[in-house]
C-alpha cells in the first residue's frame, strides 16, 4: 500500500466512524531548497474530540479531498498554493516524459496565449519560448499541460463551487507560483539583484 493509499484509507475510516474534517490548511514550501513536501494540516472531529493530522501531499490524497470530498482549504492563499502543488506535480510529469527544457518552452507558449490569467508581467521576465512544433511530442505535451490547467480551472468551479472570478484568481496565483518555481524567478532576483 502506498503512502497516499494509506492516507485515504485513514480518512475514510474517520468518516466511517462519524468523523469529519473540521478544518483544512495547506502549506507549500517554496524556493530552490524546498523541503519538506507540501503539507495538509487537517483538524479532524470525531465524537466531540478533535485531533490535528499533518499529511504530506500525495496525488491519492489530493484526488480524495478534491474529487471525492470536494473539500476546499480554509484560506484562499492556501488554496492557490494547493493548486500550485497540483500544477507542479503535473509539470514534473510532463518534464519526465518530454524533457524539462522542452516542457518549460511548451508551458510558456501555452501561457502566452492565455490572456485570462493576466501573467504578462511574469512572462516578460522569461526568455522567448521556441519549442519545436514539428517534434512528434509537441501535440502530446501541449495537450497534457493544457488539460492540467483547464482541468484545474474547471474543478475550481464545478467541484469546489468557486465563482468564475475566484477560480481565475486562484489559477492566476497558482500559475505565478508554478512559473516562479519552474524558472527560479525569485531565487534569481535574490542572487542577482538588478537595482
Amino acid at each position: 500500500m502506498t503512502k497516499g493509499e494509506f492516507q485515504v484509507d485513514f480518512l475514510r475510516s474517520v468518516a466511517a466512524n462519524q468523523g469529519r474534517i473540521e478544518s483544512a490548511r495547506f502549506s507549500l514550501q517554496r524556493g530552490p531548497l524546498r523541503f519538506p513536501e507540501p503539507l495538509y494540516s487537517l483538524t479532524l472531529e470525531q465524537h466531540g474530540a478533535r485531533s490535528l493530522q499533518q499529511l504530506a501531499w500525495t496525488p491519492e490524497l489530493e484526488t480524495y479531498l478534491l474529487f471525492e470530498l470536494r473539500r476546499k482549504v480554509d484560506r484562499l492563499e492556501e488554496e492557490a498554493e494547493r493548486f500550485a502543488a497540483i500544477l507542479l506535480n503535473n509539470f514534473e510529469t510532463a518534464a519526465a516524459s518530454y524533457g524539462k527544457d522542452y516542457a518549460r518552452a511548451v508551458l510558456l507558449t501555452i501561457l502566452r496565449e492565455r490572456s485570462e490569467y493576466a501573467l504578462d508581467a511574469t512572462l516578460s521576465k522569461l526568455g522567448p519560448a521556441r519549442p519545436s512544433q514539428t517534434n512528434r511530442h509537441y501535440a502530446d505535451c501541449v495537450a497534457f499541460l493544457k488539460h492540467s490547467i483547464d482541468g484545474l480551472d474547471n474543478t475550481a468551479s464545478s467541484h469546489l463551487s468557486y465563482s468564475r472570478e475566484q477560480a481565475l484568481s486562484l489559477l492566476r496565483a497558482a500559475l505565478e507560483i508554478l512559473l516562479d518555481e519552474t524558472f527560479h524567478i525569485s531565487g534569481a532576483a535574490e542572487l542577482f539583484p538588478t537595482g
